[in-house]
């Protein structure tokens, strides 16, 4: 890493299609993927708006509505995994 920003800077010189790689120091850099015998598919029926709302928040993330919904329930499985820590 050879210069430090804001995240807001690197942000619009990424929008503007600008090289940010310069930024991150890529050799602590971890890739994680699940194996594909550890991920499974299921249905989720859910109200009309809300599948309008998560599209809406997953193009502006850039993502797709899988990847939210994914990021979404692992975010909030670690919060309660926490909560209940600090519980016992």
């Amino acid at each position: 890493m050879t210069t430090q920003l804001k995240a807001a800077d690197i942000d619009r010189k990424f929008d503007d299609g600008e090289d940010v790689m310069e930024y991150f120091d890529m050799s602590k850099a971890v890739v994680e993927r699940p194996e594909a015998s550890a991920t499974r598919k299921m249905n989720l029926t859910v109200p009309s708006w809300m599948v309008e709302r998560l599209d809406s928040e997953a193009g502006h993330l850039a993502v797709s509505r899988n990847a939210l919904v994914n990021m979404w329930l692992a975010e909030r499985l670690k919060r309660e995994d926490r909560e209940r820590e600090l519980v016992h």
